[in-house]
């Protein structure tokens, strides 16, 4: 389960105008008036200036823990150690690294954490240098978990699943988060405000979707039930579209995190099939969060929304065998995919939708969406003819840039 929640920041900028053709040349010569407006804008302040802006924004609003900073493809600052209250770190980093980039740059990320009032949000925020002159110059989006929905440190797998559904017992537990969410959220635009005076800051309310994981992202729980908490990942897995639509999760494009699946997994189950000793029935969470204010959207592993959880009799058939699934003995780490006959095990995993230096490094894992499809190196003989032509995949892949080729392998494939 996750919360997000996005910001935008507008900033002052000049106007971007495209160089003279020569054919512009030519029309100006013989007296045609030229438009070399691109509908642009681009940032005026460089990125020390934007860099100390931003933490100082932050700084106000309560977060002082840094994770990473970039600039374009140049790492400037990475807490690989989880090095605490390090936010003045971050931007001595780029007062080292700042004549590096006096030819200025295209996108700028920070990213920062917050672990407060129960929850652990990741702040990332994007400035692109140039930008469309209606769109925002810069963006926040923020993930968030619940961590008393979370597995804790010497706590078994099996004693995490019962906690966790009780906890759930709760029907106020989401809506007082995101509610929470929303006070931090905020916040965070006070502080940015502040120092972005002559700016405009925005805020949208906080969402709560619950993710079905893939078959893939439930194999690798198996084999990493140990480890409980997330770890950063060396090299980011931005989306490959997208990247700030609605529900962007900046948390799992910084952290590897098989505890997510996890929760999930939990809370689909008691969202569908509770135990009845938990003291709640099949129903009661999604109408409960919903009458509450907070309504919990749940989402496919590839990003295509199921609907929301007060409507899950409706579409209940797709998510597969969520409790046999759930029910399983993430412990064991012995896996073998008949296991997930009934959930999905040919799935393939999120991250493969991604890009970065570690995505798809073979090109052989890829469905339809993958990069190119059948073009891609290894990619022609993996698309949809194997792994995607789980009956619940195929209804995603098969709609996409690759319905010539799935109507082939895919022409019985399920719900497609």
């Amino acid at each position: 389960m996750r919360l997000t929640a996005q910001a935008r920041i507008t900033l002052p900028g000049t106007e971007v105008f495209r160089k003279p053709s020569f054919w512009d040349n030519v029309k100006s010569f013989l007296g045609s008036d030229l438009d070399l407006r691109t509908g642009e804008s681009q940032v005026t302040r460089d990125v020390l200036g934007l860099t100390e802006q931003i933490q100082q924004g932050l700084h106000i609003a309560g977060i002082h823990n840094a994770v990473s900073l970039a600039v374009d493809t140049d790492i400037v600052y990475q807490d690989l150690a989880g090095t605490a209250n390090d936010a003045d770190l971050l931007v001595e980093a780029m007062r080292r690294a700042h004549t590096r980039f006096t030819d200025g740059f295209k996108v700028l990320r920070a990213v920062f954490e917050l672990e407060a009032d129960g929850l652990h949000s990741l702040i990332e925020v994007t400035v692109r240098a140039v930008h469309k002159k209606e769109e925002p110059s810069a963006t926040i989006a923020v993930g968030a978990r619940i961590t008393e929905l979370r597995p804790r440190d010497n706590e078994s797998m099996e004693a995490a699943k019962e906690r966790i559904g009780k906890s759930l017992a709760n029907a106020q537990l989401v809506p007082m988060y995101r509610n929470i969410l929303n006070a931090q959220m905020q916040r965070l635009q006070a502080g940015l405000q502040r120092v972005f005076a002559n700016g405009r800051v925005e805020v949208d309310p906080a969402d709560v979707q619950v993710v079905r994981p893939s078959g893939a992202e439930v194999r690798e729980l198996g084999s990493d039930a140990d480890r409980r908490q997330a770890e950063l990942r060396h090299d980011p897995q931005y989306p490959r579209a997208g990247h700030y639509g609605q529900g962007y999760d900046p948390w799992n494009t910084y952290y590897r995190d098989p505890m997510d699946t996890f929760v999930n997994l939990m809370v689909l189950n008691a969202i569908m099939s509770p135990s009845l000793h938990w003291g709640y029935g099949p129903g009661f969470l999604g109408s409960h969060w919903s009458s509450y204010g907070a309504p919990v959207q749940i989402i496919n592993y590839n990003g295509t929304p199921f609907g929301n959880a007060d409507q899950i009799g409706s579409f209940q058939h797709q998510l597969g065998d969520v409790h046999g699934a759930a029910d399983l003995d993430f412990g064991s780490a012995q896996w073998n995919d008949s296991q997930l006959a009934g959930y999905a095990a040919g799935d393939s995993s999120w991250d493969q939708h991604r890009e970065g230096p570690v995505a798809n490094p073979g090109g052989t894992a890829f469905d339809c969406v993958g990069y190119g499809g059948d073009t891609a190196a290894g990619g022609g003989s993996f698309d949809c003819a194997a792994s995607d032509c789980a009956a619940s995949d195929c209804s995603y892949d098969c709609s996409h840039d690759c319905s010539s080729d799935c109507s082939w392998d895919c022409g019985g494939g399920g719900d497609w």
